[in-house]
């Protein structure tokens, strides 16, 4: 072990350093706390398990239904690539919409913003850090999500081997755009404390939106339009689209898209929260 040392100590020592920096320990802190907080609700958790091997053996259903009567391809995509879209989507969305177990609004409610503005990195940072907890803790349902494609037989291995590869990139960006959407509309709560109605709008918006479900070259083409200029399509169609080789506007174009609403969204978040910050009432005890 100790002959292997000067060859991995380049890279294990910088990684050692970055780890032990005072302002990293916090952050990994609440990602621990985001992975361990959905399991203190066991029973939610595996039950939605079964919920979303349920969406996709109806939807691969449904889907199987609808191009019965069709011989060959609709909108250039053939039944296979409709079902395995459909397995795929569901199983990203069911990863990456986490459940709201630390919302900034509920935690506006209750008094306890007032806790979180007392620790050592910023609200923003906290809130990102245990989404990516959570989501990490949502993994499993990538394992239901597949099991359950291959049982129906929805789900195909990309045509070209290199879409897989960029298919995880942008899946990563994916995940940076749907957390900041969903941070942009918590600061909301600054302004007006209740937002289940607002929250129930966006989350509407948001899935049809995105093309978690239904794909956008469905669509008509000026709801593709107005999908396409909005971020909620980085969050979920792009990544889809590239895995089954019909990125939006070129492989390069897709991914710079999501990119520009990554820097656009983290930008607006850190404005509205430069003013939001002002309004800060501590409710409750």
């Amino acid at each position: 072990m100790s002959s292997l040392w000067p060859v991995v100590r380049p890279v294990v020592q910088p990684v050692v350093r970055l780890v032990r920096r005072p302002n990293l320990r916090p952050v990994l802190s609440q990602v621990r706390i985001g992975m361990l907080t959905p399991w203190a609700y066991r029973t939610s958790i595996m039950l939605g398990y079964p919920a979303v091997a349920v969406q996709i053996a109806l939807y691969s259903v449904v889907w199987r239904a609808i191009y019965a009567g069709h011989d060959g391809e609709v909108a250039g995509a053939d039944v296979r690539t409709a079902v395995g879209y459909a397995v795929l989507g569901l199983t990203i969305a069911g990863v990456l919409n986490t459940s709201p177990y630390h919302s900034i609004a509920s935690r506006v409610r209750e008094g306890l913003i007032g806790v979180d503005l007392t620790r050592p990195i910023g609200l923003l940072t906290q809130n990102l850090a245990f989404q990516t907890g959570a989501v990490l803790a949502g993994l499993p349902t990538v394992a239901v999500g597949l099991g359950t494609g291959l049982v129906v037989g929805g789900l195909a291995p990309p045509r070209d081997p290199g879409a897989a590869g960029w298919f995880a990139v942008s899946l990563l960006l994916a995940f940076a755009v749907s957390q900041l959407t969903t941070m942009l509309m918590a600061l909301t709560s600054f302004w007006t404390m209740e937002v289940g109605g607002i929250n129930m709008t966006f989350f509407v918006v948001r899935t049809f939106m995105s093309g978690a479900i239904l794909p956008l070259w469905f669509m008509p083409g000026w709801l593709q339009a107005v999908a396409g200029a909005l971020p909620f399509q980085a969050s979920a169609y792009t990544p889809l689209a590239i895995y089954f080789g019909r990125p939006p506007g070129g492989l390069l174009p897709a991914l710079g898209v999501q990119v520009l609403w990554i820097v656009v969204l983290g930008g607006l978040c850190a404005w509205v929260w430069s003013r939001a910050r002002r309004r800060v009432v501590v409710q409750g005890g």
